[in-house]
């Protein structure tokens, strides 16, 4: 018997869904655990292949098994993002109810997923507070591999923006919150980096934005910036560290963000502000070169300690190890 890591997502697109199995797998190698395999475009009719296995199902990847032993790795709740994400439209809009309607379906969708598994592995703390009461559960954090990022070479103040920013994505939501943080700081070149719509784009229209869209290079790319700019709507509460904010603290860059933005990392280590002129002052706060240098050097070693792939993946090992027993 071994173990399956199975996602339903396309390995090659890299997202919030894809890019956790890929580190955890990858860690496990590293560590030369080689009693697991790795499947992506997980389906019902792949199942058949690997019913002697247990499977380390990602996300809602489980909802395709029936008497098969898993494990749910949970990235984040569903029924809770869709709920949240409903307080973005008014009454009258289809959309309001749209996701009120998913909300409840994946609520009980989660809830038989969680119930039926053999141990439950949460991204963040949050997340573990909500499932604890169903299955035996353990946090493993949302991590990267350290060494793979350098210090940002950029030494004047360039804010990057990491998508995609398309509709329905929760980044495009924040487009108000950008626009008008973009139109105070006229002096200031903001970069998006990642897919994005034209009415995105249309929207900020400005002579200080640059957009990248897709690129192969993503880390040098991030590495040219000096500051990483995420707001979140307040109705947009995400659980799970983000993969943006682990990656810029890697490569020492100071994090600007709104509160919804901000669960489960390290909140003194990041420049949180709830309004339009608290982002902007944060923002002209780290124009100081020596500021942005002693906040990436902290952020840095938060990510070795907390968010480190060989340290967390030792957590996924011991829980294999029980179950295989």
């Amino acid at each position: 018997m071994k173990i399956t890591i199975a996602t339903e997502h396309d390995s090659k697109t890299l997202n919030g869904n894809s890019v956790r199995p890929l580190w955890e797998f990858k860690a496990l190698k590293r560590k030369k655990y080689s009693n697991v395999e790795f499947l992506d475009n997980f389906t019902e009719e792949k199942i058949s292949g690997i019913t002697e296995n247990v499977i380390h199902a990602q996300q809602l990847s489980a909802r395709f098994l029936k008497k098969e032993k898993y494990i749910s790795d949970i990235h984040g709740l569903e029924y809770f993002q869709s709920y949240q994400l409903s307080k973005g439209f008014p009454i009258t809009s289809w959309k309001k109810w749209a996701f009120i309607a998913k909300s409840k379906y994946y609520e009980k969708l989660e809830k038989k997923i969680f119930q039926n598994a053999l141990h439950l592995i949460c991204a963040g703390e949050s997340i573990y507070e909500k499932v604890k009461k169903f299955q035996n559960a353990t946090i493993v954090r949302n991590a990267v591999f350290p060494e793979e990022f350098t210090p940002s070479t950029c030494s004047d103040l360039r804010i990057a923006l990491v998508g995609p920013f398309l509709p329905g994505k929760i980044n495009y939501m924040g487009v108000e919150i950008i626009k008008n943080v973009v139109k105070k700081l006229e002096n200031i070149e903001f970069v998006f980096i990642g897919k994005t719509d034209k009415s995105f784009i249309e929207k900020l229209n400005f002579q200080n934005v640059k957009f990248l869209g897709e690129i192969e290079n993503y880390n040098q790319t991030l590495m040219s910036c000096s500051v990483l700019f995420a707001p979140f709507p307040d109705f947009a509460k995400y659980l799970g560290s983000k993969n943006k904010f682990l990656e810029a603290a890697s490569s020492q860059i100071p994090i600007v963000t709104t509160p919804s933005g901000a669960i489960d990392f390290n909140n003194e280590l990041l420049c949180i502000g709830k309004t339009i002129d608290e982002l902007v002052y944060h923002i002209q706060y780290l124009k100081d070169e020596n500021i942005r240098k002693d906040l990436g050097k902290k952020l840095r070693k938060e990510i070795e300690i907390k968010h480190n792939a060989m340290i967390e993946v030792e957590k996924i090992i011991k829980i294999y190890d029980e179950i295989l027993k």
